[in-house]
């Protein structure tokens, strides 16, 4: 890999540096505006926050060393680039959520620079023009308006395969392989809990690339492929292995309760839902935009001139780069857990794909640099939109949860204030959240503990959160943005809880928030003896 810069590529990056801030402060104003930072932090979002907050304040108090002690042994992350994220962000922001939305920008450089780096046999103009066409796909935008691991992870398992498959790996250089490593170990950490996937992913387009590169040559060259492969999987080991020695056993536990028979999060879909799920119009375009429309296309003609050229030069790369979308299509459908977030590593190598598949066709088809320029800066300025991701402000029950959380918080932390140590439990998803709740808080200073009650599947283990907690926010039955369509055991059990906190004598308890419809989120505290 060569990121090295000469002067005729200067200009050509600051064009592309234009459309990049451009998309940059576009996003993020509409965040501010309509999106994700108009409201409070809400869903997966939120526990990385917490997690930056927690870690800035180690930093506060005892140093850099002791935090990147905290970092990597005492309190290893769940998301390592996200927590780096995190923490650096609301270094920036003084603590406000905009921090680490707004650095999460710093992912997409990475993937452009990994872009123009899998574009190298291309011109300058072209390489540009093709990259400022891919920031028009909304896979860009969710980088920023999910402050998640998900689509970082996509896109850099996605644009690692697309940068193996520019290069001669059987003839490179074992520094240029261990560096080829250390990127794949560095997607494949990007998401612990996808470790598998990642994994197969990339392995199989790498054996996909060095197996059809050998049936190509002339001669066959199996030691220097296995050394290759060696090499890569050195740099790979150096990042994947020392993460799951110290959080390995986490990781396990994550992924068997969220991928688990009896897990909540299993979709409910016909075996034609789950072959289509990631494929259809509406979800497809959601995060791929032009792209969803392009792709087969793409992959079609990219085949032909292939078989039209004899390109046998070029096959090994086509090979690599659509066994790895044909492989990340199998590992998302296959799984009984859906959502966007997950499909990123579907989305994430289509981008890739047809980045390649762009540029490949411009070294084949003598397309003028400046013409596919043109062509890029057009596809920006007519398919690029701010309005990205998944929470907008105009959808009910984000807008509900906003106006509950807010309007619950100043009461909660007078409570907080006057009990130290004390145990939080929010029984009940929404329209208040344990986790949103937890945030606010300590951006006032009150670190406490907060408890979500979410899965409780028995009146006993109800029973066994609320006798632990010292304030419990319950919120009445049918409130508008509660549970967010899935069906948390908890929610059966909140109105018999609700009427033994009224009746029982161990806790005092008023409404916090009432609703268009006299629906309360109420508070109880628990009476001190």
């Amino acid at each position: 890999m060569n990121f090295s810069i000469n002067r005729s590529n200067r200009t050509a990056l600051c064009v592309l540096l234009g459309f990049f801030l451009f998309h940059v402060i576009g996003v993020m104003s509409y965040l501010l505006r309509d999106g994700r930072l108009s409201m409070v932090p809400i869903y997966d979002d939120v526990v990385y926050l917490i997690d930056g907050l927690s870690r800035l304040a180690v930093l506060d108090r005892q140093g850099i060393v002791r935090c990147l002690f905290d970092y990597v042994y005492a309190h290893p992350p769940h998301a390592p680039l996200v927590a780096l994220t995190s923490l650096l962000g609301l270094l920036l922001s003084a603590g406000a959520p905009w921090g680490p939305y707004m650095l999460s920008a710093g992912w997409i450089v990475l993937v452009l620079l990994l872009g123009w780096v899998a574009l190298r046999h291309a011109n300058q103009w072209t390489r540009i023009g093709i990259l400022v066409a891919a920031l028009a796909m909304p896979m860009f935008g969710f980088v920023l308006t999910e402050f998640r691991p998900d689509p970082v992870w996509g896109l850099l398992v996605g644009f690692a395969v697309i940068v193996s498959a520019s290069a001669d790996v059987i003839w490179a250089r074992p520094a240029k392989l261990v560096a080829l490593g250390l990127l794949f170990g560095t997607a494949i950490v990007s998401k612990p809990t996808a470790t598998l996937a990642s994994m197969m992913v990339l392995a199989v387009a790498w054996i996909a690339q060095i197996g059809v590169s050998l049936l190509t040559m002339q001669a066959w060259n199996i030691g220097r492929a296995a050394r290759a492969s060696g090499w890569v999987t050195l740099g790979a080991a150096c990042i994947v292995v020392p993460y799951l020695a110290i959080n390995g056993a986490a990781i396990l536990g994550y992924i068997r309760e969220v991928m688990g028979s009896e897990s909540m999060w299993r979709t409910q879909a016909s075996a034609l839902g789950h072959l289509t799920y990631y494929l259809n119009r509406a979800t497809g375009t959601l995060v791929l935009g032009w792209a969803w429309y392009a792709a087969l296309p793409l992959f079609a003609i990219c085949a032909a001139v292939i078989v039209r050229f004899r390109d046998s030069r070029a096959l090994p790369a086509f090979a690599a780069v659509m066994a790895a979308a044909v492989t990340a299509y199998l590992i998302a459908t296959l799984s009984p857990v859906k959502s966007l977030m997950i499909g990123s590593i579907l989305y994430g190598t289509v981008v890739a794909a047809v980045v390649w598949s762009l540029g490949y066709l411009t070294t084949r088809i003598p397309f003028r640099g400046r013409v596919v320029l043109v062509f890029g800066a057009v596809v920006f300025a007519t398919q690029w939109v701010p309005r990205t991701g998944q929470v907008h402000r105009e959808d009910p029950l984000m807008l509900a949860a906003d106006t509950a959380n807010r309007a619950v918080l100043p009461a909660l932390t007078d409570i907080l204030r006057a009990t130290p140590n004390a145990v939080v439990l929010v029984t009940v998803p929404g329209p208040t959240y344990a986790g949103t709740l937890d945030f606010l808080s300590r951006q006032q200073g009150l670190v406490r503990t907060f408890m979500s009650g979410y899965t409780s599947d028995s009146w006993e283990r109800v029973q066994q959160n609320a006798s632990s907690a010292d304030v419990i926010v319950l919120s009445e039955v049918g409130m508008v943005g509660q549970s967010l369509g899935y069906s948390f055991p908890s929610l059966k059990y909140q109105t018999r809880l609700l009427d033994e906190l009224r009746t029982g004598g161990d806790f005092t308890g008023r409404p916090a928030f009432t609703d268009a419809k006299n629906r309360s989120v109420w508070l109880f505290v628990r009476n001190r003896k």
